[in-house]
């Protein structure tokens, strides 16, 4: 977790600096690239289905958990006029769970989209609102032979770019992704809220 904090750190550090150097004109309009942190919390439910001695289809949900997390974002794309950015996007939510095991595990439940986002005006200050639809993932990066479960996802969220190239948003993420294997199926059913402090370069 400490490890992944500090590589974030260091991209939001970097694109800091591209934007003080004026790589971009300015303008909303055209290529944009951006990143964002912050506090979230997400709460999910896994579940297992599979068939029993019987060959009956039987499924076993477990409780909710809800975790407090660092969110990142990240986002690429081109904006056609200073009003509209169309991108893509990464939202992670980094969290620890403890494992069947005993063993204290980091989680990325990430979300990779499509997305877009309308301002109100062209000229900063300005509200925002934007939305996304893509796969989600659930993951744990930093353990050696593990999978990467993979499903649906979308995100609703809305923002304020309160100084050129800085912004803050507010974002609801949803996500099933899953994994098959052995004639067993295995999903988290995951919700995030995310606060994030925003850097963006156009």
């Amino acid at each position: 977790m400490r490890k992944a904090f500090f590589l974030i750190l260091i991209v939001l550090i970097t694109l800091f600096l591209i934007v003080s150097a004026n790589a971009f004109d300015g303008k909303r309009k055209g290529f944009i690239l951006g990143f964002g942190i912050g506090p979230g919390l997400t709460s999910f439910t896994q579940e297992v289905a599979g068939r029993d001695y019987y060959q009956d289809w039987v499924i076993v949900k477990s409780d909710r958990s809800n975790k407090m997390a660092i969110m990142t974002d990240f986002k690429i794309g081109y904006a056609p006029t200073d009003f509209y950015e169309i991108y893509y996007t990464s939202k992670v939510s980094w969290f620890g769970i403890t494992n069947v095991l005993g063993d204290n595990v980091t989680i990325a439940n990430g979300l990779g989209a499509l997305g877009a986002t309308y301002y109100f005006t062209p000229q900063v200050p300005s509200p925002f609102i934007s939305g996304g639809i893509g796969f989600s993932t659930w993951a744990t990066p930093f353990e050696s032979g593990s999978k990467t479960w993979t499903g649906f996802g979308l995100f609703a969220g809305v923002g304020y770019e309160f100084a050129r190239h800085w912004s803050v948003e507010f974002d609801l993420l949803w996500g099933k992704p899953g994994t098959s294997e052995f004639g067993i199926d295995v999903s988290s059913n995951a919700f995030s809220v995310k606060a994030t402090v925003n850097v963006l370069g156009y």
